[in-house]
């Protein structure tokens, strides 16, 4: 029985030495590939003289000029946009602070009867104020956030 278990392990250890065997042949085959590829890419290549890459030009430099053909030709004016002014987009307006009789709106202080825009500051309340246009238009501004870190007492 020991002879038997002694051949069946020693016919596996071959096997497994004459696999690891084949196996290092193919590895071998994939290693000599590899150095045939490094063999290939080590010369040195060929590129482009420096003298001819400083005699370009800068590709970012460009000069305008006037086509041959039109010389002495008057060039068309710019198309006009129409006869209405451009469009300009106002800020609404954000009343951000009211102290004593001045109140801070859009970043900049007002008091009673200064003019903002197309209104006159008329009425300044606690957390308000009244404008009036000039075709009796009223706009009420609110404080809309109150800083709680800020206290303002008086005695």
């Amino acid at each position: 029985m020991k002879k038997n278990l002694f051949t069946i392990v020693f016919s596996l250890l071959t096997f497994c030495f004459l696999d690891s065997m084949a196996n290092t042949n193919n590895s071998d085959k994939e290693l000599a590939w590899v150095d045939e590829q490094i063999q290939a890419i080590i010369p040195s290549r060929i590129g482009i003289p420096e003298g001819f890459i400083n005699s370009l030009k800068d590709p970012m430099k460009m000069k305008a000029s006037i086509p041959s053909d039109l010389n002495g030709a008057k060039l068309l004016p710019p198309p006009k946009l129409g006869n209405n002014p451009p469009l300009v987009v106002e800020e609404p307006l954000r009343l951000q602070a009211v102290i004593n009789k001045s109140v801070l709106i859009n970043g900049k202080w007002y008091k009673l009867n200064d003019s903002i825009r197309n209104y006159t500051l008329f009425e300044i309340k606690n957390n308000s104020v009244l404008l009036i246009g000039k075709k009796e238009q009223k706009l009420i501004l609110f404080l809309t956030k109150q800083n709680t870190n800020i206290k303002i007492t008086t005695k």
